[in-house]
């Protein structure tokens, strides 16, 4: 099936917008889907099961390119949430050919989300930071003194990964409401693997806070490999986690390690969606 627009009762009660005239897209993720490269039954298994976790808690997935309205989310709970990067606002020339979000809901609010985007990097994910291309689609739209470096072990593995790679990031879940709850991990994945049937990506590559690495968090998010250091410097950003006292790490994994992931992941995942029966 096809994303199509829909504006039945099941999409979330979405947040006022700068501009009255932007028109809302959001689509129940398995409405949203269409397995067009990958193995379609693993792929097909998980995207089920993945909305059905999320409904045994009470939360709905959607899938959603209207980006204005994930910025219009990102900056209503800045209290627990980072400003957007530029890889994943309109700003940076995120848009529904290139990028992806799907956000999670309940009756009364937006509670979760995760975001992609897709490049093609035939001269390798190093070169995509140095130019700025991983962060604009036109890198002349920089602010003076924006920088995207890679250091030590993290340049040194950035040339073997490129082709068609997705850079899964946006990841955010609303204390109280769905903060501890398990979805981040079904999130990262769901990003992967929606990249992967939609764009036939090479290679997945996301970053974590090293303060972050000991509790678990890179397992727990799937990742099978980690290198430092990851550094985004912009004052177009304030807030963002680019201090030098808790550096960035890349992860990153190609798709033979998302697909061994996945079948392991979804073999825990023990009944299918409700939506799906």
């Amino acid at each position: 099936m096809t994303a199509q627009k829909s504006t039945g009762p099941d999409l979330p009660p979405l947040p006022a917008l700068a501009a009255p005239s932007t028109r809302s897209f959001a689509v129940p993720l398995l409405d949203a889907i269409t397995v067009e490269h990958g193995p379609a039954d693993l792929l097909g298994q998980f995207f089920a099961l993945a909305d059905g976790a999320f409904r045994d808690r009470g939360l709905k997935l959607a899938f959603c390119n209207d980006f204005s309205i994930l910025r219009a989310v990102n900056e209503a709970n800045r209290d627990s949430w980072y400003p957007l990067i530029p890889a994943y606002d309109p700003r940076g020339g995120a848009g529904p050919e290139n990028a992806y979000f799907f956000l999670a809901y309940d009756d009364e609010e937006i509670v979760a989300t995760v975001v992609g985007r897709v490049h093609d990097m035939p001269d390798g994910f190093g070169e995509h930071c140095r130019s700025l291309r991983l962060m604009y689609d036109d890198p002349t739209k920089a602010a003076a003194g924006e920088s995207c470096t890679l250091l030590d072990e993290a340049a040194e593995v950035a040339s073997g990964i490129r082709g068609c790679v997705v850079f899964s990031g946006g990841g955010w879940c609303k204390p109280g409401k769905a903060r501890g709850r398990g979805l981040a991990s079904l999130l990262a994945r769901l990003s992967r693997a929606y990249a992967l049937s939609r764009f036939g990506t090479d290679w997945t590559v996301s970053t974590v806070r090293r303060a972050h690495i000991p509790g678990g968090l890179v397992r727990a998010y799937g990742y099978t490999r980690l290198a430092f250091e990851f550094r985004w410097r912009s004052p177009a950003s304030p807030g963002a986690p680019t201090s030098a006292a808790d550096p960035l790490a890349l992860v990153y994994m190609p798709r033979e390690e998302l697909l061994s992931d996945m079948a392991t992941f979804a073999a825990g995942l023990n009944r299918p969606s409700r939506a799906a029966e």
